[in-house]
């Protein structure tokens, strides 16, 4: 993606907001929290058609974790709680961005972004759930959408404006698209801040209510919000969540008064919120080993079981990040003995063996989990890497292209598709790789190009042509729709 594309898409989602200025829209730390719109104002059908197009923008900006357990971790724990939600319109879709700035965001389509820093902060897995309830409340209640039918009553052409210069952004005519977005910004800002409270209060009340509903404690909800006040108590900047979601001694008070109408729940520790906050802590949260090894200590300092195995599985990953695998090893083993099939264990075991110069064991033992757990993220994509290392590339292939069908928004899949294919020195499989994987990031021109050069080679195979010949037509047609994208 462009650098142009890049400033356009924090220009778009500050606007969006429309309580964050134009200059604060440029720093990546500064991604505003957005909604789904109504029924008023937009059709099912176009707020996920424009929910697609922000995922396409925001996967060429933003540093989403595309490590396969944390995002298995974060929509399970979001497909939980969305489960328990009432008007859920559209389907959900979380990921985590690697971000030392706290913040958290929802908008069209059901898609939803926790900033890392959000996991290193939380204590306890009801503390995380209240982020992510809170932010599904805001989908569910469509508030970007309140905000979208008050600014066309008082600015009816701005929203209009604004998609349609997002449409010509993103079907490549850029300049024409910055141009006429930087037109369709002046939104009331009082107005704005008058909805945020609303939506706020009503965020809150409605989050509360679906952690308890969803098994986890309501209290999470207002000590998280404490902990956010402590933590930037004397800041002289805040976070972008702290100013789009202000924390008042006002709402932690209002907060817990509502958590108090529901049942508090003493929940033992979630080991894979441990895990996975143990992962991010060593993995990506600080580059100097030695900085990420004591605060882990800090971090998973409590004298549970869980608290010890998630310390354990973090030195385990300071070993293996320190070359020293052998030590690694002797680690993972010992924590697959309480339980063999921990995917987080596998995973790292997988990575492990590769260290130690011994691919066949970790595809022996990732041939077994994939038997067990088909098409699991976790296991194809660490299985089909493993197998690209042993050049066993038809075997590569086979599993990768099953695992594509039923997710075929993974660009880790596509990337991997596409490198095995280059080694194997197969170019119309590829090229067809290639092009899913440019498309997933909205460039259907030169997914186009890959396409077409994929169908100049194929000679006289006429059930290939046909489906090569299906599939550019449905990307033109995806590509027109972007350039019609409007309300």
């Amino acid at each position: 993606m462009s650098p142009l594309k890049k400033t356009m898409l924090s220009l778009l989602l500050s606007t969006t907001l429309v309580s964050q200025s134009l200059s604060a829209a440029n720093n990546i730390h500064r991604l505003p929290e957005l909604g789904t719109a109504a029924a008023g104002t937009l059709s099912i059908e176009k707020e996920i058609r424009i929910g697609k197009a922000y995922m396409m923008m925001l996967r060429g900006k933003l540093p989403i974790i595309n490590d396969p357990l944390i995002d298995e971790y974060i929509n399970d724990l979001g497909l939980r709680l969305v489960a328990q939600a009432n008007d859920v319109k559209t389907p959900f879709h979380f990921f985590m961005v690697e971000n030392d700035v706290i913040n958290a965001f929802a908008f069209f389509g059901g898609n939803g972004g926790i900033h890392s820093a959000i996991l290193l902060l939380a204590d306890n897995e009801s503390e995380l759930a209240s982020v992510v309830g809170h932010e599904i409340t805001h989908v569910t209640q469509r508030h970007l959408a309140r905000s979208i039918e008050a600014s066309q009553r008082s600015n009816p052409a701005t929203i209009a404006a604004m998609l349609a210069s997002v449409a010509l952004i993103m079907a490549g005519a850029p300049q024409a698209g910055l141009a006429g977005f930087q037109t369709s910004i002046a939104l009331s800002k009082q107005l704005a801040i008058n909805y945020t409270r609303s939506n706020e209060k009503e965020a809150d009340r409605i989050g509360i209510s679906l952690i308890a509903n969803s098994a986890f404690d309501p209290q999470g909800a207002p000590e998280f919000f404490k902990k956010m006040a402590q933590n930037y108590r004397y800041a002289t900047k805040m976070p972008p969540m702290l100013m789009s979601h202000p924390v008042t001694e006002q709402r932690i008070s209002e907060t817990r008064i509502r958590a108090a109408g529901y049942a508090s729940k003493k929940l033992p520790p979630s080991l894979n919120f441990l895990l996975a906050k143990a992962r991010i802590l060593i993995r990506f949260a600080h580059k100097d080993i030695e900085v990420s090894e004591t605060l882990a200590k800090k971090k998973f300092a409590e004298n549970s079981k869980e608290h010890k195995t998630a310390l354990s599985y973090a030195q385990a990953l300071i070993a293996l990040k320190k070359g020293k695998a052998n030590i690694a090893y002797k680690i993972i083993n010992q924590l697959r003995q309480e339980d063999a099939n921990n995917l987080f264990y596998i995973d790292t075991l997988s990575d492990i063996y590769l260290a130690l110069k011994k691919p066949q064991e970790a595809a022996d033992m990732l041939a077994y989990f994939n038997d067990i757990k088909p098409n699991n993220q976790v296991v194809v994509l660490n299985y089909a890497s493993v197998l690209l290392e042993l050049k066993q590339y038809e075997l590569a292939a086979k599993i990768l292209n099953r695992y594509v069908g039923d997710r075929p928004t993974s660009a880790i899949a596509w990337s991997l598709l596409h490198q095995i294919h280059k080694e194997a020195d197969q170019a119309v499989p590829r090229n067809i790789a290639r092009a899913e994987q440019m498309a997933l990031f909205g460039d259907y021109e030169g997914a186009l190009k890959q396409l077409y050069s994929a169908h100049n080679l194929l000679g006289k195979d006429e059930l290939s042509q046909a489906r090569l010949e299906a599939r550019i037509k449905q990307f033109k047609q995806m590509r027109d729709d972007l350039k019609n994208l409007k309300i």
